[in-house]
């Protein structure tokens, strides 16, 4: 009984259209100045069509939808939304690896936002140029190239705006593109029409003319004669510039382009006031004047027929409803509607207990998979970092076992050499003794690095405890160098890991080292200091210094920088004759 109930539910339920997919290609399909002149009533076709794309798993057709509605809603103003689907779209063709159409989709994305974000235009244009180059894609090409000189163009950079245009023209000749090649010859005439290479300009406008006249393209011609007006109005010939403005004129008026209608009256008006005919000037701005407002009144007109489409659409959505509703209510008074909205009560009411328990469920189950998921990272982060330090202390003991006992064993074969023999040569006594010194040095320098691959984390107290220890010994092999040593007592409680503790010790031992044998420094003052988010560490010398803008930087001063910037910290340096140098150290923590 109960199934029976909720089959009889989910048969009044309302069910959801989906689109095939031949009917999302012929949508996605439509040409593309209908696309645009219909802009503002197919936003919810494509969007429409995209759920259905998405819901039967047709991943090309929705990229596809995505596209086209990056494309309507720029016409439509509404540029961040063009932005979200340009970048829907550009994601799908990533993921589905359509680099073709990659291309195409950067491409276009790029050159929509030249008079928003030149930055921006510049970057996602130059990203589908690139796909497009790689790919050897020639279609997304014949755009981008010319669309990339525009922008070129835009930034006064002629000379690329140039190269650009010529790439263009040179891939549209060889799939003899007669429709496209008037627009980059005109492109091209028109760089050299700014750089005033008008002899360079005349041949290419020429062309572009001749193609257009055998292809019977009036719309180009119109566009052709005003590039001849252009061409002679740039020379100061107002005379032969009128001419050409004038059959432009006469062409538009025949094809009824109002647009052009009231730019080329603008462009007659100035000419004839550069031939000082004020009536003939006034006439045309007038004339310029009148189509404008009629353009505007066209523009305004389109708006409102589109808005009328609209609300009729809309009217005829709620009469189908209400005649839907009208024959339901009859359905149910046929039948008993009382057992029927009884039963129906019932249903809903299972239904959406049902459903909140599904969903209490559903909850439940992916707050404890968010829980086990956090417990199993957290103890494989356990494991990996006791695995790290079980190497750490396999390294150390290595180290310390081997590496230590054989420096050892060199110091006590020297020692063991010099009172064996009797050594009467004192540079190889001297050897003897730099052999002994700088393999005591090395002992030190492992134990250093032993202690820091040992710990996990470190106190300041425990770097303080090092800093000491090697300050003392500088102190006593350099007695006539003083070393003052100051850290703030608020640090002793700060905690740091092992690689920024041994960073910050082995700069300071190389400061310390750098004043004693380079600078002969008699003293050396080092300051720790607590800041809000750190600490601050400074060594001063008052040594012979050095100009840091002629003195070229050795591997000490280039190792210190480098171990202070890879714990995120700020190393600076000043230094002269007069003054000493000066190290300051700046880690947060």
């Amino acid at each position: 009984m109960m199934s029976c109930l909720i089959y009889i539910f989910l048969w009044f339920l309302p069910q959801p259209m989906a689109h095939s997919k031949q009917q999302i290609d012929a949508l996605n399909q439509m040409p593309y100045d209908q696309k645009v002149a219909q802009a503002a009533l197919l936003d919810r076709k494509f969007l429409a069509h995209a759920a259905s794309a998405h819901k039967i798993g047709y991943v090309s057709g929705e990229a596809e939808c995505y596209s086209n509605l990056s494309l309507i809603y720029y016409t439509l103003g509404k540029y961040a939304l063009d932005l979200q689907y340009s970048l829907k779209a550009i994601a799908l063709y990533e993921k589905l690896g359509q680099n073709e159409k990659l291309a195409l989709a950067y491409g276009e994305l790029g050159y929509r936002m030249k008079h928003r974000d030149m930055k921006s235009a510049l970057y996602y244009m130059q990203k589908g140029k690139r796909i497009a180059e790689q790919g050897k894609f020639s279609q997304p090409l014949l755009t981008i190239y010319n669309n990339y000189g525009v922008l070129k163009e835009m930034q006064q950079s002629l000379d690329s705006a140039l190269y650009y245009y010529q790439k263009g023209l040179q891939l549209k000749e060889s799939i003899h593109d007669s429709l496209g090649l008037p627009y980059s010859l005109n492109n091209i005439a028109g760089i050299h029409l700014l750089r005033g290479e008008f002899d360079q300009a005349k041949p290419l406008f020429n062309r572009a003319l001749q193609i257009r006249m055998l292809r019977k393209d009036a719309a180009g011609m119109l566009e052709s004669y005003s590039c001849y007006g252009d061409f002679y109005l740039m020379q100061n010939q107002p005379k032969l510039a009128v001419i050409w403005f004038q059959k432009a004129l006469d062409e538009a008026q025949k094809q009824g382009y109002i647009d052009f209608i009231q730019k080329s009256h603008k462009a007659i008006s100035g000419c004839y006031e550069l031939l000082r005919n004020p009536a003939m000037a006034l006439k045309h701005y007038q004339a310029y004047s009148q189509f404008k407002d009629s353009l505007v009144n066209k523009q305004t007109n389109n708006k409102i027929a589109e808005l009328e489409v609209r609300f009729q659409t809309n009217e005829k959505e709620k009469q189908i409803a209400q005649h839907k509703n009208e024959l339901l209510e009859k359905n149910i008074e046929v039948k008993n509607a009382r057992y029927q909205m009884a039963g129906l009560g019932l249903v809903v009411l299972f239904v959406s207990l049902l459903g909140f328990l599904f969903y209490r469920q559903q909850k439940l189950k992916n707050r404890q998979q968010k829980q086990e998921f956090e417990l199993k990272s957290a103890i494989a982060q356990i494991e990996t970092q006791n695995q790290l330090q079980e190497q750490r202390l396999d390294i150390s003991r290595d180290l310390h076992d081997n590496i230590g006992a054989q420096l050892t064993f060199i110091i006590s074969s020297v020692d063991n050499l010099k009172y064996a023999f009797d050594i009467q040569n004192p540079k190889l006594s001297g050897k003897l003794n730099n052999i002994s010194a700088f393999t005591q040095s090395t002992i030190i320098e492992l134990r250093d690095t032993i202690w820091a691959m040992n710990a996990h984390d470190l106190t300041f107290q425990d770097l303080r405890a090092r800093m000491m220890n090697f300050i003392e010994k500088a102190q006593s092999a350099q007695e006539q160098t003083q070393i003052v040593f100051d850290i703030d007592a608020a640090l002793d409680a700060v905690v740091l890991s092992s690689v920024l503790g041994m960073n910050v010790y082995r700069t300071m031992q190389e400061a310390v080292n750098n004043a004693l044998k380079y600078a002969h420094a008699r003293l050396i003052q080092i300051e720790v200091k607590k800041t809000p988010d750190g600490f601050v560490m400074k060594i001063q010398d008052n040594g012979c210094g050095f100009d840091p803008e002629t003195v070229l930087k050795g591997n000490g001063l280039q190792n210190m920088q480098k171990r202070i910037e890879q714990i995120g910290g700020t190393f600076s340096l000043e230094a002269s004759a007069e003054n000493g140098t000066k190290i300051a150290l700046d880690i947060p923590l």
